[in-house]
């Protein structure tokens, strides 16, 4: 079984201010190397960790991409909803935004929370499980959105929308320490929403973000950093590597390192 975790792509027509390149255009390259990938290592099933789109209710052409990658997937796509796909970051709102839609027109699957979707290859049986974002979720502390336990299963992969992180980068911003819920029983803990990304392993257990697909700020780690994507390869073991995207063109050309960093 083999399969790529993409984040955080936050598809939208319009080019953010600290951009400077055409932003729709690169987003579209970036998704086509994601689908040539996927062709090209003979990919099984796609994750994608939320923040599909910049906004719930994104505008005719972010639709029409969206689609266009599904179909160049030509594989099914599992995903949770980020905070930029729900408004005002309720999770009740979830039916009526874009992504609600994709579900029920059963373009995607949605991973609900607290249940388990069981992927089987023949060599392989994965339990896939996730956790959307939803307002204040690292504020509760609920141990339930990041830890899960194996049933019936070789293998677990659990995937949450939530401020995941090795160690704290603000006390202004709640967040959840992997130190914190390192007893789940998931074999790999995906993150998503902190965009740097980072690699984690604790206990035998991997704690993976390949960070956002694409780079909206400009802080300094984010001119260095190559948006890149997670492959797992079960075919015959547990492996994963990191795939840089060559369609990413250095921070210095597409970032506009004159506007303020976004808090």
């Amino acid at each position: 079984m083999r399969l790529i975790y993409l984040t955080d792509t936050h598809i939208k027509s319009t080019t953010p201010e600290n951009r400077k390149d055409n932003f729709p255009e690169t987003i579209y390259r970036k998704l086509l190397e994601v689908a040539g990938l996927c062709r090209d290592l003979q990919v099984d099933f796609v994750i994608h960790g939320g923040d599909i789109f910049d906004h719930p209710h994104p505008d005719q052409s972010s639709w029409d991409l969206l689609k266009w990658f599904l179909k160049e997937l030509d594989c099914p796509l599992y995903c949770v909803a980020g905070n930029h796909d729900l408004v005002n970051q309720q999770l009740d709102s979830l039916q009526k935004a874009a992504l609600g839609s994709l579900a029920r027109n059963r373009n995607i699957t949605l991973l609900q929370p607290r249940e388990r979707i069981y992927l089987d290859k023949g060599n392989c049986v994965v339990q896939l499980s996730g956790q959307h974002f939803y307002g204040g979720m690292d504020r509760h502390k609920n141990s339930e959105d990041y830890m899960v336990k194996k049933k019936g299963c070789d293998l677990a992969i659990h995937v949450v929308h939530g401020m995941l992180l090795p160690k704290a980068f603000s006390n202004k911003v709640a967040c959840t320490l992997i130190s914190e819920v390192a007893a789940t029983e998931a074999d790999f803990t995906l993150g998503a929403h902190a965009h740097l990304g980072y690699h984690e392993v604790v206990d035998g257990k991997f704690f993976l973000n390949p960070g956002a697909l694409v780079r909206l700020t400009n802080l300094e780690r984010e001119l260095v950093r190559t948006p890149q994507v997670l492959y797992l390869d079960f075919t015959t073991s547990a492996g994963y590597s990191f795939i840089p995207l060559q369609s990413a063109l250095p921070g210095s050309e597409v970032m506009d390192i004159k506007c303020p960093e976004e808090s």
